[in-house]
């Protein structure tokens, strides 16, 4: 009872850390799209204004290069800032739940004690004292892996 207890409470750990590995990641991807969202607004407020600017000079006949220079290297500026954060957010989105990161420690390896049958369970019942998921090796007679919380039967 106590391994299935132990068990449960491990695998109930890993879920909430990996929940909670999950939430932080979609605050950042949130943050991080708020962010290119905004740039973005800001770039096409000073494509706007470019417009504008170029429009009346044009009509004027007074077009000079240095306030269009100045928009356009804003415009570039915000293109780089842009380009940044969509990397960022690329690197966030892809990144991947590690199950060390948050596991907590392994518990001790349980060595069953010996029996009269040794002979024939030490042959016979060699691969069944291993996990068939993650290799390890469990307890005759175990409901769950305690390394993996697999169900073994």
């Amino acid at each position: 009872m106590a391994d299935f207890l132990e068990s449960a409470k491990s695998m109930v750990n890993a879920a909430v850390s990996r929940t909670s590995w999950e939430a932080q990641k979609q605050m950042r991807v949130r943050s991080k799209q708020s962010e290119i969202d905004k740039l973005l607004e800001q770039r096409r407020g000073l494509l706007d204004d470019i417009g504008n600017i170029a429009m009346n000079l044009y009509q004027q006949g007074k077009l000079t290069d240095q306030q269009l220079s100045r928009l356009c290297a804003s415009i570039l500026e915000l293109d780089h800032d842009v380009k940044n954060r969509e990397t960022q957010l690329m690197e966030i989105k892809s990144e991947v739940y590690q199950a060390n990161q948050f596991a907590p420690a392994s518990p001790p390896d349980y060595t069953p004690p010996a029996s009269s049958s040794t002979s024939q369970t030490s042959k016979a019942g060699a691969k069944a004292l291993l996990c068939p998921v993650c290799g390890s090796t469990i307890r005759p007679n175990a409901l769950y892996c305690r390394n993996c919380g697999s169900k073994l039967r």
